[in-house]
């Protein structure tokens, strides 16, 4: 059963301290396009986590970064390659960009389809037109452990999920989890490349970490309850879209009958999840 708990109408926003000098950069909204970032500070050098999407927003978080700290940001970790989350990588030229060898795939793939951008999000159009596809440069396989002075940043890949190159950025001694798009919080998921038991797998992985605070790629800060609940959140999904896919439903009709119930129905950004289940009804037919 879904939790029994109202979702807040009022998140925080900017930069928020998790633990001493590791910061939660939230975008205090759940519309498509506005997700978290991070900043861990170690002796005399930084590490940022994700660049945001179109030049304001990524200026803005810099401007918060230097309010911060004098520190070159020595490092810029991408979660994954959504332009939401790699659109400013632009703005940290001097920062060795870092993320698993699929986002990187991913990414130069990808490109920046800037009318489809604009189309689907215009309020950001002219933005999408000033950005340059700048790929992550540093890549890895599974885990890699970076030392930023004392501190220890592990970078864990668990397996394709959300997407094909997802990356978990933990921190052991602060129990703290940048957990990326693998977490969406009060946010409903849908991203257009899921693999939906994958995501369910890489979450099990990541229940095992000694975690406190977890910071989801969109929504809220949450404790490591966040990962049960997205982890729930995907079963309801991929346990109701079974059912229909069964009784022989088109993916457009399982959706619009799915009950996810009162907490996950309101989730900000609702008609995300009949990509999440056109997803699933390609797992059920072997295409993925």
């Amino acid at each position: 059963m879904p939790p029994r708990r109202p979702v807040p109408k009022r998140w925080q926003k900017g930069m928020v301290e998790v633990a001493e000098g590791v910061f939660a950069y939230l975008s205090g909204s759940g519309a498509t396009g506005l997700a978290n970032a991070g900043l861990v500070v170690g002796d005399g050098e930084a590490l940022a986590i994700d660049s945001l999407m179109v030049p304001s927003l990524s200026r803005a978080f810099r401007r918060a970064i230097r309010r911060l700290t004098d520190a070159p940001v020595r490092y810029l970790v991408n979660t994954h390659h959504h332009i939401d989350h790699i659109g400013g990588n632009q703005f940290f030229r001097q920062a060795a960009i870092v993320a698993h060898k699929n986002c990187r795939e991913e990414a130069l793939a990808a490109g920046i389809p800037v009318e489809a951008l604009a189309q689907r999000m215009p309020r950001f159009a002219s933005g999408f037109r000033q950005l340059q596809l700048t790929p992550p440069q540093l890549i890895y396989e599974n885990r890699l452990v970076l030392h930023l002075g004392g501190r220890e940043v592990h970078l864990l890949h668990f397996g394709p999920g959300h997407t094909r190159g997802d990356t978990l950025v933990y921190l052991p001694r602060e129990r703290v989890l940048f957990a990326g798009d693998i977490v969406f919080r009060y946010v409903t998921p849908g991203p257009f490349d899921a693999h939906v038991t994958g995501w369910i797998r890489v979450l099990d992985r990541a229940r095992q970490l000694d975690v406190q605070t977890v910071v989801p790629g969109h929504g809220p800060l949450g404790d490591r309850k966040a990962l049960d609940e997205m982890r729930q959140y995907l079963a309801i999904v991929r346990r109701e879209a079974r059912k229909s896919f069964q009784e022989g439903l088109p993916a457009e009709e399982a959706a619009r009958r799915l009950r996810l119930g009162g907490y996950y129905a309101a989730w900000a950004v609702p008609e995300r999840l009949p990509v999440l289940v056109r997803r699933l009804y390609m797992e059920l037919r072997g295409e993925l």
